[in-house]
């Protein structure tokens, strides 16, 4: 059985392979706090709501209530603004690199890591269990 073909397991698959990849640019940062001229990078952020639509096809859920769900072009004031983030902080050597940040991130990225890997497991073991249950 191919889990990649189960929706739910296919975005679990794709959110792990973009946060082993994220992990991977935020170590090269920290590696490289000291070299000159070095500009921090990061990853496009995953969209999860692109992902969902994505494996939904054609269907779309129904609004039964307006207060309920949110359409796409009918957004709250306040979705559409983001803040802006301070200026970073570049040292004499042109390093734009602030350690305290990427290791937060690092951080947050090894706990997302871990939880989706536990939700995976989970869904795994409920898999079997229904599977068990079959027999």
């Amino acid at each position: 059985m191919d889990l990649r073909k189960i929706p739910l397991f296919d975005m679990m698959a794709r959110r792990l392979a973009w946060l082993g990849q994220r992990q991977q640019v935020l170590a090269t940062n920290i590696a490289n706090a000291d070299t000159p001229e070095y500009k921090p990078r990061d990853v496009k952020p995953l969209d999860f709501a692109v992902m969902a639509r994505g494996q939904m096809g054609p269907l779309q859920p129904t609004v039964t209530n307006p207060k309920h769900l949110v359409s796409a072009t009918a957004r709250p004031e306040t979705a559409g603004k983001q803040k802006s983030k301070d200026p970073v902080e570049t040292t004499i050597s042109g390093n734009a690199v602030t350690l305290e940040e990427e290791l937060m991130k690092a951080n947050q990225n090894a706990t997302d890591y871990e939880l989706t890997t536990n939700l995976y497991r989970k869904h795994l073991a409920m898999f079997r269990e229904a599977l068990r249950s079959n027999n």
